[in-house]
């Protein structure tokens, strides 16, 4: 007879985000998370065959949190939304945030897969947006997410002035997004 399992896959994939919202993605283990869940081992393997199956799960949380922010957002604005809440992971997450973009960690293109179709599918129901193909869709995100990543490491490693509000960061942001999406524009009359 196999171990007696102690613990949920939740209860095991919330305190492996515990440790990587305070110590980072890298410092997660079976044995750390066994450690603050107070069991050995075995409990966790009897939920996920090893590490690569727990990260797996860890960065579906991480993406369902990221969603979860966005929908929070609901300006009726999706692109402004997109930004502000990613602006928000960056700083509410700071740690995860950096393993993930800074450290150029290998969970980075897992998320970028899940995140970037369902952040254009957000950029279709922009009214601003009307009219730009996919690709150009793709383009206008890249060149935003390429400001706001900037934005966000200075936010997330306290790199910007002790008197930056969160306003003055997301004022910042949303005038970025219209010079984006004017340039956009502006370059498609023109071709």
């Amino acid at each position: 007879m196999g171990p007696k399992v102690k613990f949920t896959k939740e209860q095991i994939i919330e305190t492996a985000f515990e440790i990587a919202r305070t110590e980072g993605i890298e410092s997660i283990s079976m044995r750390k998370i066994a450690e603050k869940m107070g069991s050995s081992v075995a409990p966790i393997y009897v939920n996920f065959k090893n590490t690569d199956e727990l990260n797996e799960a860890l960065m579906d949380k991480i993406i369902s949190i990221s969603r979860n922010l966005l929908e929070e957002e609901n300006t009726g604005n999706p692109f402004h939304d997109i930004g502000i809440a990613s602006l928000r992971f960056a700083t509410e997450y700071s740690v995860i945030f950096r393993d993930l973009v800074i450290k150029g960690s290998k969970f980075m293109q897992d998320y970028d897969k899940k995140m970037t179709l369902a952040l254009i599918e957000e950029m279709q129901k922009d009214s601003k947006l009307t009219g730009f193909s996919v690709d150009e869709l793709k383009t206008i995100l890249f060149k935003m997410r390429v400001f706001q990543v900037g934005l966000s490491v200075m936010a997330a490693s306290g790199l910007l002035p002790k008197d930056y509000s969160i306003q003055e960061m997301e004022d910042i942001l949303s005038g970025t997004a219209d010079d984006v999406i004017m340039s956009a524009k502006l370059r498609k009359e023109m071709q």
